[in-house]
């Protein structure tokens, strides 16, 4: 009988692309807020912000991955943020409290985080460096923080501390490549800024090697070995697929005006360190750039 994996965020690429790596070997279901989807057999459904989840999703489960989270690029107004904090926190917490009233908690409990936790260093930045204090990092904090509660009931806790998720599918490099495609391609602020990033495939494999592997645990920083800046990224795309395209240069300040706060999860300008990911003897598929577009 296979083991099975309970995937949250069942409508993220992320999702749909680790149960792909899993469905041969695990059983998988999902907790969704879609309606549409559910069928109580793989799809179950939950509400992070009414505390509604039903805990029938979890019966027998062996490892769960909380990969929901509503995005941080939306208007950060209260009702927003609420929603932000609800889907990532208060996902775990309702998973936890599920989890007791089945008796019974997964072996491998993994959460998704991101590298915005860290704050901004001229140093490379490992799973040891400073925490940011600002609302960003303290989100990510108490997200970290919500899933060490299965620790006391021995589950094993890995936390994916993402960084830029690069798929030409969806995301940042979806939108880069459709605009050079119509002619333009946008630096934006500083064009030497670090751009720290993974392929989707490579941290979807990272997930299915850290259930597999007992000796996975704890924080590990997902990104490639070698950043690349904001505007050697640009340059490369035109330079391989779209020579005719013309690159633009946006001052920092026209985002800053647009998003407001929220500039700040583009803006950060520092290199991650994986160090502690290749330690493991995870091998990454896609380390560079031209490995993606091509």
């Amino acid at each position: 009988m296979k083991e099975i994996v309970v995937i949250t965020g069942a409508n993220s690429l992320l999702a749909k692309k680790t149960s792909v790596i899993l469905e041969d070997k695990f059983e998988i279901r999902f907790l969704t807020t879609s309606k549409n989807l559910i069928d109580n057999k793989k799809y179950f459904y939950w509400n992070t912000s009414k505390n509604q989840i039903d805990k029938n999703c979890l019966n027998n489960c062996s490892h769960i991955v909380h990969l929901a989270g509503y995005s941080i690029l939306k208007r950060w107004s209260k009702k927003n943020q609420k929603i932000m904090y609800d889907s990532r926190i208060n996902g775990s917490n309702l998973i936890h409290i599920a989890c007791k009233k089945n008796n019974h908690f997964p072996k491998t409990f993994i959460s998704a985080s991101a590298v915005g936790i860290y704050s901004s260093s001229k140093n490379k930045v490992t799973e040891n460096s400073p925490k940011n204090k600002e609302w960003l990092g303290n989100l990510a904090q108490k997200w970290e923080s919500s899933a060490d509660k299965f620790k006391k009931y021995g589950s094993r806790i890995i936390k994916l501390r993402i960084s830029l998720i690069f798929s030409k599918n969806s995301g940042f490099l979806k939108y880069n490549l459709l605009s050079m495609k119509l002619g333009f391609g946008a630096v934006v602020g500083d064009q030497n800024r670090k751009i720290n990033w993974m392929h989707i495939d490579d941290i979807a494999n990272f997930i299915k090697t850290s259930i597999d592997n007992t000796a996975y645990h704890g924080p590990y920083n997902l990104s490639t070995d070698k950043y690349i800046t904001q505007l050697k990224l640009i340059r490369l795309i035109k330079r391989k697929l779209y020579p005719y395209c013309i690159i633009i240069k946006i001052p920092k300040f026209i985002p800053k005006l647009v998003l407001g706060e929220r500039y700040k999860v583009i803006d950060q300008d520092f290199e991650i360190s994986n160090s502690k990911l290749k330690k493991t003897g995870f091998k990454i598929k896609y380390n560079t750039i031209d490995q993606v577009i091509i």
